[in-house]
This record gives C-alpha cells, sequence and structure tokens, in this order.
C-alpha cells in the first residue's frame, strides 16, 4: 500500500512537471472602426466609396492559439495558428481560414529556430518595425514599403509566403537574421526566397531585407499573372528618444507586367506617447515608372500623410481617430477617417 501511494506521488509529480513545461495561449484582437471617405480615385484604404462604414479598423481582428514545449537541453517546440475575420459582419476574413499564419517549429537556444507553414516574409518584419500605424488602419504605411512588389502567395504583397521553410538565428548581442523559402510545389515557377538582417538595442532599430520570386522563365504578362524576376529589397531605421520614436523605410523593386517597371517608397514616421495618449504620423512617397500603356502615364508618384491619436483606456484597450490623404497622378485625391475601439486579448 505505502509503496502504491509512493508511485502514485511520483507519477503525480512528473505530470506536474510535464504540464508546467508546455502551454497553449489563445491570444487575438478585436477592432471595429466607423469610417468616411471623399470618393477620391486615388488608391486609398476606403476605395472611391463615399458612403459611411463600419469596418476592421486595424492591423487585423483575429482569433489565434500558440503553444510552447520545452524538450530539455535547450531544446523546444512551438506551433500557431491564426484565424482573421471582420467582426461587423463575423465574415472571414479572405482565405485561407487560418490566414494570419500556421506553421510548427523547432527551437535550440543555441542554434536558432526552423519553422515550416504559412508565416510572414522575411521583409515584412522591417516593414512592421517602422510603420507607426503597426501595419494597420487607414492611416498606415502598410504595402506602400514594398514599393509594387508583388508576391502570389502572400495574400498581400510581400506580407506571408506558403509552403515556407524558413530559419532564424538566436539573438546574438542585438544581431538577428531571417531566412525563407516559399515552395510553389507545382513545379519551379514561383519560388520565393528572402531573407533579412536585423539589430535591435535599446533604442536602436535597424533592419534590411530581400525577396525574389524566381525558379521559372521572367515573363512580361498581365493575363498570366506571371511574376518570376519580381524582387524588392527594403531598410528601415528607428531610435526611441523616450518623448519620441522617428523612423524611416526605403524600398526599390523590379516588376513584371507586360514589361519591366522600376518602383521605389521612402517613408518617414514617428510615434510620441504623452501619458495615455499616442500621437502617430507617417509621409510615404512611391514613385512607379510605370509600364507605357495606353491611358497610363510612364511615371506614376503617390504621395499619401496619415496622421493618428490613441487613447488607451488600459494596456489592452484604446480608442482612436486616424486619418489619411492619398495624392496620385492624374486622379482625384483620397481623402478618409477612421475612429474606432481596439482590444488586445
Amino acid at each position: 500500500m505505502k509503496k502504491s501511494l509512493l508511485a502514485l506521488a511520483v507519477l503525480g509529480a512528473f505530470a506536474g512537471v510535464a504540464s508546467a513545461q508546455s502551454s497553449v495561449t489563445i491570444y487575438g484582437i478585436i477592432d471595429q472602426s466607423i469610417a468616411k471617405g471623399n470618393g477620391g480615385t486615388a488608391a486609398g484604404a476606403l476605395g472611391t466609396s463615399e458612403a459611411w462604414q463600419v469596418r476592421d479598423g486595424g492591423p487585423g481582428s483575429r482569433l489565434g492559439f500558440r503553444g510552447n514545449e520545452d524538450l530539455g537541453g535547450g531544446l523546444s517546440a512551438q506551433f500557431l495558428i491564426e484565424h482573421r475575420f471582420t467582426p461587423d459582419t463575423g465574415a472571414q476574413n479572405g482565405t485561407p481560414f487560418w490566414m494570419g499564419g500556421s506553421y510548427v517549429q523547432l527551437t535550440s537556444k543555441a542554434a536558432g529556430s526552423v519553422y515550416m507553414g504559412r508565416w510572414y516574409s522575411p521583409i515584412f518584419w522591417i516593414s512592421l518595425k517602422t510603420d507607426p500605424f503597426g501595419y494597420g488602419g487607414i492611416a498606415q504605411v502598410g504595402t506602400l514599403t514594398f514599393a509594387n512588389y508583388l508576391n502570389p502567395s502572400a495574400v498581400g504583397p510581400g506580407a506571408r509566403t506558403t509552403n515556407t521553410v524558413g530559419y532564424k538565428t538566436p539573438n546574438l548581442g542585438g544581431f538577428t537574421a531571417n531566412i525563407a523559402v516559399g515552395l510553389s510545389e507545382g513545379g519551379t515557377a514561383g519560388r520565393d526566397a528572402g531573407f533579412n538582417a536585423e539589430y535591435t538595442a535599446g533604442p536602436i532599430y535597424a533592419g534590411i531585407g530581400y525577396d525574389k520570386i524566381n525558379g521559372g522563365t521572367p515573363t512580361f504578362s498581365a493575363t498570366t499573372g506571371s511574376v518570376d524576376g519580381n524582387s524588392v529589397v527594403n531598410a528601415g531605421f528607428a531610435y526611441n528618444f523616450g518623448v519620441v520614436r522617428p523612423m524611416v523605410s526605403y524600398a526599390k523593386s523590379k516588376t513584371r507586367t507586360n514589361s519591366a517597371v522600376n518602383s521605389d517608397a521612402l517613408s518617414f514616421g514617428l510615434t510620441a506617447p504623452v501619458g495615455p495618449v499616442v500621437i502617430k504620423a507617417q509621409y510615404t512617397q512611391r514613385n512607379t515608372d510605370a509600364a507605357p500603356l495606353a491611358g497610363v502615364p510612364v511615371d506614376v508618384k503617390l504621395k499619401k500623410l496619415g496622421v493618428g491619436v490613441d487613447y488607451f483606456l488600459s494596456k489592452r484597450t484604446k480608442v482612436y481617430l486616424d486619418g489619411a490623404q492619398v495624392k496620385e497622378t492624374n486622379l482625384t485625391n483620397n481623402n478618409a477617417f477612421a475612429m474606432g475601439v481596439r482590444h488586445d486579448f
């Protein structure tokens, strides 16, 4: 009897250790705003509609699950699945169902991490960390930082890749690197490959990245949507002075639609906390040496100004007011504003 009780106690102790070594976290964002635009024809977050809208106002409402298990000896395993949706209708936001990400990962404290699945491309992190609006909302820099670069598997230019195998180094005195390849699987054409190198220490952030679609014959085709040969390089820098965090990013791309197109984008931004308030602003200019199609100017300039104010009711909940103006060659100005509530959990 005593031996049985001892065995049960030992098994209970091991079960407690095992449960303490693994965890699953449920997380998400619910963001809703009321927005209105003036119906301008320049590219803008609200399109050309002048109607009042109830819409997802931030970086995307989501429901996600992530887990971690300590395997011992400095090894661990992680997973993540993330669903995106629009709270105003309850509908799924785009496809696939786990659009936000779905991957499994093995990590060594000494050697870094290897992951497989659908996840953000290395160049995305540079854009995210130098966008005052966190790559969300009507005033964001967002995809402008990729300077017209198109990644067919991204569901958003350059943001994510599917069928991906990636590697991330451990943090080495503030330096990290990430390399990833998105396999086309249907053949060699459309294979995505990219990398980044980042430095984060104290108030400083600096990063540079590169992404390219290759594996097939580069062609000029608006009908087939071939993007082999598309490439982009981006870089960003930010410095946190405490009272203000200025940031700058630059991207240069080569894309193909009917003919070769060279584009670049330069963005300046800042965030400034004042008590529970955070002031945000950005100015971006994208220059496109467009394909000389009928009725389309050869050189197209797009300029976007975004301003916003967040008021934090708590660490997880804020109300905000954002405004944006977009000017584009030969098109009418697109002006819009949005006011909303965001809760993180």
